[in-house]
């Protein structure tokens, strides 16, 4: 058994990055446009799964919220051309 003459430091929150930044929301878009390249149409269950991971990166805001909205779309089609997804992003992702 060993002896602790100190407790530990608490842990500042302040101290700790936020690793939700537009920089990764970012990096996702271009990724996913990129994933796109040369298609006409993916499945619902393709865009949903970016989606996820972009709601996931971005902070708090309006992004985020049509995020969610859009996610919820996700659930009642079957299909999205990528050219509807391209103008989306462009939309959702002007600000950034």
């Amino acid at each position: 058994m060993t002896e602790a003459t100190e407790a530990p430091a608490p842990i500042d929150p302040l101290a700790i990055e936020d690793p939700t930044t537009s920089e990764d929301a970012d990096s996702l878009v271009a990724a996913f446009r990129h994933q796109l390249e040369g298609q006409a149409s993916v499945p619902a269950s393709v865009v949903q799964d970016t989606l996820l991971d972009l709601w996931g990166a971005l902070p708090e805001g309006e992004s985020r919220t049509e995020v969610e909205r859009w996610l919820t779309e996700t659930l009642e089609r079957n299909l999205y051309s990528v050219s509807d997804i391209d103008a989306r992003l462009t939309t959702v992702f002007s600000d950034n």
